[in-house]
């Protein structure tokens, strides 16, 4: 995202609250799809929830990933690295991300918004939002599997506006970013059996 803001700081001046998704449109073939998947020996249930109630600062943090703060469009409650989140995903939740590349050479900011959570239809969706170098929508599926462990798909539709940034340089830091998610994902369900 093209946004100044005090690193970390939550009187930070900027309004994330005014910041529009730019969700994937099916019927728009110029975005590119990418997709990632993640087997769990966990039960469904016990899948979902561990995706479902992990704090914001939890899931997105790592090498690479590195939680700002999170907004709550319906609520209007916001949460800044170090304080205590036990609620659990919310439809209109904005999260503000920090990425560090090539070892914090470059930092980029970058915003997702939650704007599906459908336990039945054993989906979440994520949009990016506008000022970030893409646009479109991810989309983390859930699927039992025969012997009773979940697969996890993390099924991506991006698009940036330029071809190199699309096929080269997208495809390699999403995938290290999404690895760091499930990871921290995965982390939680085992710390709990």
């Amino acid at each position: 995202m093209q946004i100044q803001t005090k690193e970390s700081s939550p009187t930070s001046e900027f309004d994330f609250s005014q910041l529009k998704s730019l969700c994937y449109k099916s019927n728009d073939s110029s975005y590119h799809e990418h997709l990632e998947t993640y087997i769990y020996e966990e039960n469904f249930d016990t899948v979902w929830d561990a995706y479902y109630f992990i704090s914001p600062e939890k899931a997105w943090s790592g090498k690479m990933l590195h939680f700002h703060r999170q907004y709550c469009r319906q609520s209007g409650e916001e949460v800044f690295p170090g304080q205590s989140y036990t609620a659990g995903l919310d439809q209109g939740q904005v999260i503000i991300l920090n990425l560090h590349v090539f070892a914090g050479l470059i930092k980029l900011q970058v915003g997702h918004e939650i704007v599906e959570i459908n336990k039945d239809k054993k989906m979440i969706k994520i949009c990016y939002l506008e000022n970030s170098k893409s646009e479109g929508s991810q989309y983390i599926l859930f699927k039992t599997l025969p012997n009773g462990s979940t697969e996890v798909e993390h099924k991506t539709y991006y698009k940036s506006g330029s071809i190199f940034r699309d096929k080269f340089i997208y495809p390699y830091f999403h995938t290290k970013a999404i690895n760091e998610f499930h990871g921290n994902v995965r982390d939680l369900i085992v710390s709990k059996i």
